[in-house]
């Protein structure tokens, strides 16, 4: 979706943003499997040109609804990662504004549960 510059200035200005992650296991075809999708409590992502491996991320986030199975998560190395933006700006656009970050291999990938959240 393509969204207007002015709204884009006012979404990456504002003062309490929450961050969000979605993440999709892909086939090798790169066709989606399926996502975690949740708030982000940390992590980074790295672009270096010069490197053989040119994109790294590390994440933590916290997903409240999610049922995720372990075959997909490790078989399948390869995951595609946006970053979303929650919308507190303009209600004629979605709650969360998604960018596209690429596409990564899981080298580790742990889980922990809690009464109320995964």
């Amino acid at each position: 979706m393509l969204y207007d510059k002015e709204f884009l200035l006012k979404l990456d200005k504002s003062k309490n943003k929450t961050i969000y992650a979605r993440i999709t296991a892909l086939q090798f075809n790169e066709s989606p499997i399926e996502y975690i999708e949740g708030r982000v409590t940390g992590g980074s992502i790295n672009i270096d040109g010069a490197s053989a491996i040119r994109r790294t991320c590390s994440l933590t986030m916290v997903a409240q609804d999610f049922d995720y199975n372990d075959y997909y998560w490790g078989l399948n190395t390869k995951f595609k990662l946006e970053v979303g933006l929650e919308n507190l700006v303009d209600s004629t656009y979605p709650d969360i504004i998604w960018f596209n970050q690429g596409i990564y291999l899981i080298t580790s990938f742990n889980t922990s549960r809690s009464t109320n959240n995964f």
